[in-house]
């Protein structure tokens, strides 16, 4: 049980800080399904709401970064979405820390650490849907780079 415990804990803790990464979406979410529910509508408006202003925001923020070439307003998008991502895993870790030790240096400094992690996961999350560069793999099925398809 407690292998089993340990195992679980740990699984949480990775869906805690795989949920920062959406930082910018997920608070998008709560903050429209906030609106709609505050307008006087019910649960399952709000939760329509919310989940689908989250899936725009998200799936726009990819497409516009896939989409843009310019290096500086692909730099903004991560950004957009790497900052909230950063804010909420240093506040995930402090939160975690704030359970285990006492605040001190070593708190700030490893919330600090755990916040660079996260943003960076999201920066990278965002950039994992965007072709690296304008070279882009041979096809394999491609006659003339593949010499042992005969040619005809």
């Amino acid at each position: 049980m407690i292998i089993l415990g340990g195992v679980a804990a740990l699984y949480l803790i990775w869906l805690l800080f795989r949920l920062a990464t959406f930082a910018l979406p997920v608070y998008s979410a709560v903050g429209a399904g906030l609106f709609v529910h505050a307008q006087g509508y019910g649960t399952a408006a709000m939760l329509l709401a919310g989940f689908t202003t989250g899936l725009i925001v998200y799936l726009t923020g990819q497409a516009v970064f896939v989409s843009v070439r310019s290096p500086l307003l692909r730099f903004l998008v991560a950004l957009l979405f790497a900052v909230p991502a950063g804010f909420a895993g240093y506040q995930a870790m402090t939160g975690l820390l704030g359970l285990m030790i006492e605040d001190g240096i070593w708190t700030n400094c490893l919330a600090f650490f755990a916040g660079l992690a996260t943003a960076s996961a999201a920066w990278r999350s965002l950039a994992g849907a965007a072709p690296a560069s304008g070279l882009s793999a041979p096809d394999p099925q491609s006659k003339e780079l593949n010499p042992s398809t005969p040619q005809a």
